[in-house]
């Protein structure tokens, strides 16, 4: 009887002593940690629920270095299964990879719109109405908006150096001209050649270039078109937009063909071309409403028309500045 308590117990320490055996293995290869999901998806076997948060958090931290103001979050909440898996397994996985790809972005955009058109773009609200405001100090009539927006990557931001230099186009584009004082009105005008004795528009010391209004392409009617193209047949009279110096008149191998330029004083100058005629000459002093050239087709047209052009030392301004001032 003795002896079958013995051997009972003998087999009981062992089978505890294999059984430790086999576990202590075990915990030496395998560890405990939690299988880790989002929104249905594997990401991950993490050693517990605060290790998520603490990467998690890195991400987060690593995505606001772009943009404090960034929104990041999850689709879902993370789901956690407890599991045991080779520590070898565990080192190999890059977690932050897999967590980085399930993580959403929102950043907000601040679009800077003049005339219809965006031209920067900011991740700081006061930076957009800093320039909105710099542009209305300039151009007070100009249409301008700030559009916000929500995206999930930030592309295309405006630099301050860039904003500088596309502030300084649109108002060198818009701004109005500032004309030299009046002179007295000019009350003996040229006739017009070729079309009977017609009288220029005049008002004041200013002439409107041509007998027609009708317009054949706008300024900038398509890139690069710095002037405003005025329906007229060949032979239409041409006529001094103001008072000045006759500083070109001749070919102009550019594409304006037969041309008229006229310096005003102050920086101002203006520009007729693709005539037929012209009546002038350089060095020639001429009054607002005299005529100075006939309408033509030559340089760089699609057909006969005035093609007027303003430019303010030196950078091609919107001729409607000007051209507005006459009723």
């Amino acid at each position: 009887m003795l002896s079958t308590l013995k051997f009972v117990l003998f087999t009981v320490i062992s089978l505890l002593l294999v059984f430790t055996a086999v576990y202590v293995t075990i915990l030496n290869t395998y560890k405990p940690v939690v299988r880790t999901y989002i929104n249905g998806k594997f990401v991950g076997y993490f050693s517990d629920e605060q290790q998520f948060d603490e990467i998690y958090n890195d991400l987060v931290t690593e995505k606001q270095s772009i943009d404090e103001n960034v929104k990041v979050y999850l689709e879902s909440e993370p789901t956690f299964e407890k599991s045991y898996i080779k520590d070898s397994l565990l080192r190999q996985q890059n977690v932050y990879t897999n967590l980085r790809a399930e993580i959403k972005t929102e950043f907000t955009i601040y679009k800077v719109v003049v005339a219809g058109e965006e031209q920067m773009t900011f991740t700081a609200q006061d930076q957009a109405d800093e320039y909105i405001q710099k542009i209305k100090a300039e151009v007070s009539d100009i249409d301008t908006s700030v559009d916000v927006q929500k995206v999930s990557e930030l592309e295309n931001v405006t630099s301050l150096d860039r904003a500088n230099v596309i502030l300084d186009d649109i108002i060198a584009r818009n701004k109005p001209v500032e004309l030299p004082p009046e002179p007295e009105p000019v009350v003996v005008y040229t006739p017009a050649y070729g079309m009977g004795a017609v009288v220029p528009t005049l008002m004041g010391n200013l002439a409107w270039p041509t007998v027609s209004r009708e317009v054949n392409c706008d300024y900038w009617g398509y890139w690069g078109h710095n002037g405003v193209d005025l329906r007229a047949s060949v032979g239409t009279p041409v006529y001094a937009f103001m008072d000045g110096t006759v500083e070109f008149a001749g070919w102009d191998s550019s594409g304006y063909g037969e041309c008229v330029k006229i310096n005003h004083g102050n920086g101002m100058k203006t520009i007729y071309a693709h005539n037929s005629v012209l009546h002038v000459t350089v060095g020639q002093q001429v009054t607002a409403g005299q005529l100075i050239a006939s309408s033509g087709n030559t340089g760089n047209t699609t057909g006969p028309h005035v093609h007027f052009e303003v430019k303010m030392n030196g950078v091609s301004v919107n001729p409607w500045n000007v051209l507005n001032q006459i009723p």
